[in-house]
């Protein structure tokens, strides 16, 4: 589908804003989708790792399935350098390859035809990078419990899965399925995603096998070792069916854990109500301790708030990370540059869930927080085919802004909330890009919102109106104008009143003007916008 004309514009403008960004090669074999990556699909991945904290080491394999969607002889599979091959095997025998960084381009004996199921095999080992300041700057973090037993987590979105285990690592690709092996010592447990499905004894401690039943991102796949404690609830939904809760928490932490979670279930609940289902019913939901903040590991929320709640009486990292249940590991983004779709949706999220719970006022007041964390200086969205990270927070803050404000603008929380829901239901485990979601929301809203989602996503700056202001025999006069907004965008906002009443205008790029009874008081609580006074 090619992009509008406005879509082209706002490109060209990010562009000009990101030019002085550099991108390396490896950046480029991350992020791009080459025949190497185009030719295949995966369906499942059987990965198998042995993870050994005394060593800071890790040797395991992953049986890669995949689906050939354009004829080829070669694919492209990606692992840090750091980590060595053992080797890779197909039909019974080694299959010579390449190594470029940490991208592996793998050589067939014969062409591979399309539709044509394989397997390959590859056994590789040595020590991941360790994370430095996770999740941010992820990896393996070697950490201690405070009874000093090994306490073993990972955390690598941007970073990429590719850090410990060998991959298909772009967002665009995720498996159908998943088996996870992880071989912990003696005495500790490993918890990773889905369901524990069953755990053997073995010399070194003790393999625990979990199955995943969805498609799930690969950074979301997830190792946790520990003395965890564990148990479990159930809840009925609101759709009257049974979901499996579960906690693992270091033992030390159980007793203020099982107070402290109960806000999972009401959580859970709220976002049925405005989501839809929960997504991952069979796999079930999960909050497990971790040594870092939180990740949106699917159906293995990490977890590392300290058991602490907000001024708001709830305890953000389990909102947050959860709501991703929704917007990441449900709806995925298929390039890096569109990780808006995972956070500004699951931001948003906090202040909808704050709104079910406590009110309009306080979501409100919330959200007021979160906007002086609003930089402007980088667009939200970056460029694509590359391994892009987003340089500030604004695909969060000002991601849940623009949202807040498209609320403002349709100003019918019936029509609002309802596309949202169709929204998850309709992306219900799929892939998307911005183009897809903006015309999405652009058709169940019925109005021009795609222009203005577009300001927001491709501009650094945000709405700027320019406006003068003159008083005569008690009367105002009121010019206005945008200053960076095109002609064709028609985006209202509101001039509030003393009364508390509001007057809604359409400023273009040329000067307009109104008579009021008093000097305008700027509606900055539902609308993202700026303002300059001229004289």
């Amino acid at each position: 589908m090619k992009p509008t004309s406005i879509f082209l514009l706002f490109s060209l403008l990010c562009s000009f804003s990101l030019s002085a960004q550099k991108f390396s090669h490896a950046d480029s074999l991350r992020g791009s989708l080459r025949p190497a990556r185009t030719s295949y699909d995966v369906l499942h991945y059987d990965l198998k790792v042995k993870v050994d904290p005394e060593k800071t080491y890790i040797t395991g394999s992953n049986s890669i399935q995949f689906v050939v969607k354009e004829k080829t002889k070669q694919i492209q599979v990606d692992l840090f350098s750091n980590l060595s091959i053992d080797q890779i095997v197909f039909e019974n025998k080694a299959l010579t390859y390449r190594r470029d960084g940490n991208a592996i381009f793998i050589d067939f004996p014969r062409t591979l035809l399309v539709k044509q199921k394989h397997q390959i095999l590859i056994s590789y080992q040595g020590q991941p990078r360790k994370a430095v300041r996770p999740p941010w700057d992820g990896g393996f973090s070697w950490t201690k419990d405070p009874a000093g037993k090994p306490w073993v987590t990972v955390s690598c979105e941007g970073l990429g899965a590719s850090a410990w285990w060998p991959c298909k690592d772009h967002p665009g690709d995720e498996p159908e399925s998943m088996d996870i092996r992880i071989e912990a010592p003696k005495g500790l447990m490993a918890v990773s995603n889905g369901n524990l499905v069953a755990s053997t004894s073995t010399a070194f401690g003790t393999e625990y096998h979990w199955k995943v039943q969805y498609p799930i991102n690969t950074y979301n796949v997830s190792i946790n070792i520990a003395d965890y404690a564990h148990w479990s609830e159930k809840m009925i939904q609101l759709n009257g069916k049974p979901l499996d809760l579960d906690y693992y928490v270091l033992q030390s932490n159980a007793e203020i854990a099982k107070k402290h979670f109960q806000q999972s279930q009401e959580m859970l609940r709220i976002f049925e109500k405005y989501f839809g289902p929960y997504p991952f019913p069979k796999d079930g939901y999960a909050l497990v301790e971790t040594d870092y903040w939180g990740m949106e590991h699917q159906s293995a929320v990490a977890y590392g708030n300290h058991y602490k709640n907000n001024n708001y009486g709830f305890d953000f990292i389990i909102v947050h990370e959860s709501a991703h249940e929704w917007f990441g590991n449900s709806i995925s983004c298929t390039d890096h540059a569109d990780l808006w779709i995972h956070e500004a949706l699951g931001t948003y999220a906090e202040a909808i869930y704050l709104e079910e719970k406590s009110g309009k006022e306080q979501a409100q007041s919330y959200l007021n927080g979160q906007k002086n964390n609003i930089k402007n200086r980088f667009p939200i969205i970056g460029p694509y085919g590359v391994n892009y990270q987003s340089p500030d927070s604004d695909m969060y803050f000002k991601g849940t802004w623009m949202f807040h404000t498209l609320r403002s603008i349709v100003a019918d929380d019936k029509l609002w909330f309802s596309t949202i829901k169709d929204f998850c239901l309709t992306f219900y485990h799929k892939n998307t890009n911005a183009e897809e979601v903006l015309n999405f929301f652009e058709k169940k809203l019925k109005r021009n919102v795609k222009a203005i989602m577009s300001l927001y996503l491709h501009r650094a700056d945000i709405p700027t109106l320019v406006y003068q202001l003159k008083e005569a025999n008690g009367a105002f006069t009121l010019r206005y104008k945008w200053k960076n907004v095109p002609s064709e965008i028609d985006l209202p906002i509101e001039i509030k009143h003393s009364q508390g009443l509001g007057e809604r205008i359409h400023p273009t790029d040329t000067w307009q003007q109104i008579k009021l009874t008093e000097a305008p008081q700027w509606d900055f609580e539902h609308f993202l916008f700026q303002v300059e006074k001229q004289i």
